[in-house]
């Protein structure tokens, strides 16, 4: 036997020493993310997504708006790109929580009236979760629990806008995990699965005509569709020299086959007739749904002029064509309910700053622009924004095997305006209006252990 086979079989045999602690790790951290898992599916996530996409997870990630593709990493790179696991010098445990508040509102014209009816003032909790172990000096193991979609709006059930929507909630939660590889000193990969849990509700008002009757207002609730969807992510890093990096992640699109309950309840008005053809025609039971989550693709580009300081810019392609149409069967024998949605492919710009000025401490600054997918002629009130800004800020403090981060993301909506598209006309229920004064407030806390 040669030395070069001696040292081969040394180093396959420590791997497979850190392999065998790895599958424990696995077992008992995957145990704890899926309790993440579920409990999250629980709450409804913040309308401050542009589309339904949430783009930041984690505290450092939500500080540089998301530009964490190339430059060197933190303990929450899965989230952003798998592809940098190899650059982290240790092993490593972290979890936080990020709390959402928002605000905002609508500004119509119905029947010669005007007024404002703003939407309810919203509080959400979004956990998350990363673990990460070294198998071998090229080799290392990623999973982590984070939610990477979701909405949430609520207007009064007796709102002008009404026959579009009055309440909607859409909460996921990914599960992922990945295998990142270094191919080369200057080149890694990886790759991963991820298993989203989707909880959708949903509630409007629809007319029910009954010829040579009238027309009846009637309440639809859909409550509760859920479902498991399966994707699956590739990623790159590749290092331009001692100061530039690239790196770029792909995620596929993800179908939801969601399943739930519908009800419906007589609004009005007072007539016995209209009362009685409602209660021959409605009835509640199952509805199911398709929606796609649509695949991404990301690109960062960072540079490093000294070993305190970092700038990447980055673009985020989400193919929102995808969602063409929210169609659902619906119980009773009643026709499925079709409702065109024809949102396009859009583009969000970020770039990050990260300076530090002392060892133990880092400083962030992050600016962000993402574009409305939603067209004009099927615009609806689930995001009643036209594009939105974002403004965060951050720190992070380290000391031993320690590391917190903290961030602060403001963000601002461009207000999108909507023609009157009466539901008896046949349009999708918006009257002539334009949303206004639509705001969130992130905030976000990380704590990391290394090991």
């Amino acid at each position: 036997m040669n030395a070069n086979n001696l040292n081969i079989w040394e180093r396959q045999a420590e791997a497979g020493e850190r392999l065998a602690p790895a599958f424990g790790f696995l077992v008992i951290a995957a145990a704890a993310l899926w309790v993440l898992e579920f409990l999250w599916a629980l709450w409804a996530a913040p309308a401050a997504a542009e589309g339904f996409a949430i783009y930041s997870q984690g505290a450092r990630g939500a500080a540089l708006s998301g530009t964490v593709l190339a430059r060197e990493p933190d303990a929450g790179a899965l989230a952003h790109n798998p592809a940098l696991l190899t650059a982290l010098q240790s092993d490593s445990v972290s979890f936080g929580v990020t709390v959402i508040a928002t605000k905002g509102g609508v500004d119509w014209e119905l029947g010669g009236r005007r007024g404002r009816t703003p939407s309810a003032r919203g509080l959400w909790f979004i956990p998350h979760a990363f673990f990460n172990y070294r198998l071998s000096d090229r080799w290392v193991l990623g999973i982590g629990e984070f939610s990477r979609f979701g909405l949430g709006n609520e207007y009064p059930p007796d709102w002008p806008g009404r026959f579009n929507m009055y309440d909607v909630q859409l909460a996921t939660s990914s599960l992922n995990a990945a295998l990142a590889f270094k191919a080369t000193d200057r080149l890694s990969l990886a790759a991963g699965l991820e298993l989203t849990y989707a909880s959708m509700s949903l509630r409007n008002r629809t007319l029910f005509p009954v010829p040579n009757v009238g027309v009846a207002e009637v309440d639809v609730s859909v409550e509760k569709a859920r479902d498991l969807a399966v994707g699956f992510g590739l990623s790159g890093r590749y290092l331009l020299g001692d100061r530039w990096a690239f790196g770029v992640h792909y995620r596929s699109k993800e179908r939801v086959r969601a399943k739930g309950h519908a009800s419906f309840a007589y609004v009005g008005p007072d007539d016995p007739i209209l009362k009685g053809a409602f209660d021959a025609t409605f009835r509640d039971g199952s509805v199911r749904g398709v929606i796609t989550l649509p695949e991404s693709l990301a690109a960062g580009l960072s540079f490093a002029p000294n070993a305190r300081l970092s700038v990447e810019a980055g673009l985020v392609w989400t193919r929102w064509s995808r969602y063409a149409s929210l169609d659902l069967e619906l119980p009773g024998g009643l026709p499925p309910s079709v409702n065109p949605k024809n949102w396009r492919d859009n583009v969000r710009f970020a770039v990050g700053v990260e300076y530090s000025p002392l060892d133990w401490l880092d400083l962030r600054a992050g600016y962000s622009y993402t574009q409305s997918p939603m067209t004009a002629g099927n615009a609806d009130y689930t995001v009643p924004t036209d594009g939105r800004r974002s403004y965060s800020l951050g720190l992070g403090a380290s000391g031993g095997n320690w590391t917190a981060d903290l961030s602060y993301e403001l963000i601002d909506c461009v207000g999108r305006e909507y023609a009157a598209s009466p539901l008896d006309a046949g349009g999708n229920g918006t009257t002539r209006s334009k949303g206004t004064g639509v705001m969130g407030h992130e905030a976000t806390f990380t704590l990391t252990y290394r090991f």
